[in-house]
Protein backbone atom coordinates (compact mmCIF):
# COMPACT_ATOMS: atom_id res chain seq x y z
CA UNK A 1 0.00 0.00 0.00
CA UNK A 2 1.25 3.65 -1.27
CA UNK A 3 1.57 6.19 2.37
CA UNK A 4 2.20 9.81 2.01
CA UNK A 5 5.55 9.83 1.10
CA UNK A 6 5.44 6.83 -1.56
CA UNK A 7 2.26 9.35 -3.41
CA UNK A 8 4.85 12.67 -3.23
CA UNK A 9 7.65 10.66 -4.77
CA UNK A 10 5.02 9.38 -7.33
CA UNK A 11 3.99 13.07 -8.46
CA UNK A 12 7.56 14.39 -8.22
CA UNK A 13 8.35 11.58 -10.98
CA UNK A 14 5.38 12.63 -12.91
CA UNK A 15 6.40 16.43 -13.03
CA UNK A 16 10.15 15.34 -13.92
CA UNK A 17 9.17 13.32 -16.57
CA UNK A 18 6.15 15.15 -18.37
CA UNK A 19 9.02 18.00 -18.11
CA UNK A 20 11.55 15.64 -20.21
CA UNK A 21 8.84 14.37 -22.31
CA UNK A 22 7.29 18.31 -23.28
CA UNK A 23 11.35 19.02 -23.75
CA UNK A 24 12.17 16.11 -26.21
CA UNK A 25 8.84 16.56 -28.24
CA UNK A 26 9.47 20.45 -28.43
CA UNK A 27 6.51 21.35 -26.70
CA UNK A 28 7.92 23.25 -23.94
CA UNK A 29 11.67 25.00 -23.77
CA UNK A 30 14.15 25.27 -21.57
CA UNK A 31 14.53 28.51 -21.74
CA UNK A 32 11.03 28.96 -20.06
CA UNK A 33 10.71 29.26 -16.52
CA UNK A 34 8.17 26.85 -15.97
CA UNK A 35 10.36 24.04 -16.83
CA UNK A 36 12.78 25.04 -14.65
CA UNK A 37 9.92 25.29 -11.98
CA UNK A 38 8.44 21.95 -12.84
CA UNK A 39 12.03 20.14 -12.56
CA UNK A 40 12.81 22.22 -9.63
CA UNK A 41 9.44 20.69 -7.53
CA UNK A 42 9.68 17.02 -9.28
CA UNK A 43 12.90 16.59 -7.29
CA UNK A 44 12.22 18.05 -4.13
CA UNK A 45 9.22 15.91 -4.55
CA UNK A 46 11.53 12.94 -4.58
CA UNK A 47 13.68 14.33 -2.18
CA UNK A 48 10.66 14.18 0.24
CA UNK A 49 9.67 10.89 -0.42
CA UNK A 50 13.44 9.48 -0.29
CA UNK A 51 13.26 10.87 3.69
CA UNK A 52 10.66 7.55 4.02
CA UNK A 53 12.72 5.33 2.08
CA UNK A 54 16.60 6.10 1.81
CA UNK A 55 18.53 5.30 -1.51
CA UNK A 56 21.45 7.80 -1.68
CA UNK A 57 22.01 7.12 -5.68
CA UNK A 58 18.49 8.69 -5.43
CA UNK A 59 18.95 11.73 -2.80
CA UNK A 60 22.29 12.46 -4.80
CA UNK A 61 20.56 12.59 -8.52
CA UNK A 62 17.77 15.12 -7.22
CA UNK A 63 19.86 17.08 -5.10
CA UNK A 64 21.96 17.66 -7.96
CA UNK A 65 18.85 17.99 -10.74
CA UNK A 66 16.85 20.40 -7.81
CA UNK A 67 20.67 22.58 -7.74
CA UNK A 68 20.49 22.47 -11.49
CA UNK A 69 16.97 23.47 -11.75
CA UNK A 70 17.31 26.93 -9.25
CA UNK A 71 19.81 28.01 -11.53
CA UNK A 72 17.64 28.01 -14.35
CA UNK A 73 15.39 29.41 -12.17
CA UNK A 74 17.48 32.13 -11.42
CA UNK A 75 18.66 32.82 -15.52
CA UNK A 76 15.35 33.25 -15.88
CA UNK A 77 14.27 35.79 -13.27
CA UNK A 78 17.68 37.52 -14.23
CA UNK A 79 16.60 37.90 -17.58
CA UNK A 80 13.30 38.81 -17.01
CA UNK A 81 14.52 41.72 -14.77
CA UNK A 82 17.28 43.24 -17.47
CA UNK A 83 14.12 42.97 -20.50
CA UNK A 84 12.03 44.82 -18.02
CA UNK A 85 15.63 47.70 -17.38
CA UNK A 86 15.93 47.67 -20.88
CA UNK A 87 12.38 48.88 -21.66
CA UNK A 88 12.24 51.55 -19.24
CA UNK A 89 15.47 53.11 -19.95
CA UNK A 90 13.93 52.64 -23.46
CA UNK A 91 11.22 54.19 -22.93
CA UNK A 92 12.86 57.08 -20.51
CA UNK A 93 14.86 58.39 -23.86
CA UNK A 94 13.62 61.10 -25.64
Amino acid sequence: MLDFYDILGLFGVSISMTNYARLQWQRDYAKHMAFSLGNLLGSLLIVLSLLNKWNLSAFIVNCIVATISAYGVYRCLKYKVKAAQSRVECAQQP
